[in-house]
């Protein structure tokens, strides 16, 4: 039987990087995001997903995507992007493509996350962010989100949510 390594020792190996750093990651989270939230942008392939996600590797502050590494394995990402949604306000930017490997949820690489894009946010003088969620309106609400209106986008139900930073 071979030796599993306990979450907790896992990740103190844990560490947040810009995808700059790890070009080589895009097609893992492209995977992962089309295979996630694909039913809210029916109209994007997988190439789509790779594409938003290559394009958050140059210089710019915004669109930005950090991974979440344990060793040199993606287990998560998070990006600000200018929009994230198609509707007629002019909201932006915003934080999206949070996502968690679901065997490291509730560990706290999601606030590992969401700290290092709050800082990159903080460090280019973003004032601002928006978010939507189908399901989780209440972890972000922990996070000093506050949910602006609910509405129905691509046939589910979801909130959309700001903080000021």
């Amino acid at each position: 039987m071979r030796d599993v390594v306990p979450l907790a020792k896992q990740l103190n190996a844990l560490e947040v990087v810009d995808l700059t750093e790890r070009p080589d990651a895009v097609g893992v989270l492209a995977a992962w995001h089309f295979d996630e939230w694909s039913n809210l942008y029916p109209e994007q392939s997988l190439q789509d997903f790779e594409s938003d996600l290559t394009g958050c590797l140059g210089e710019q502050a915004v669109p930005t995507t950090f991974v979440a590494l344990i060793d040199t394995t993606p287990i998560g990402s998070i990006s600000v992007l200018p929009r994230d949604m198609e509707i007629e306000e002019p909201w932006g930017p915003w934080l999206a493509n949070f996502y968690v490997m679901p065997s490291y949820r509730e560990a706290g690489v999601g606030k590992r996350l969401i700290d290092a894009l709050l800082a990159h946010c903080d460090a280019n003088a973003i004032p601002s962010l928006y978010l939507f969620t189908p399901e989780t309106r209440q972890y972000y609400e922990r996070l000093g989100w506050k949910t602006i209106r609910s509405c129905e986008y691509h046939g589910e139900v979801v909130d959309i949510m700001c903080r000021t930073l």
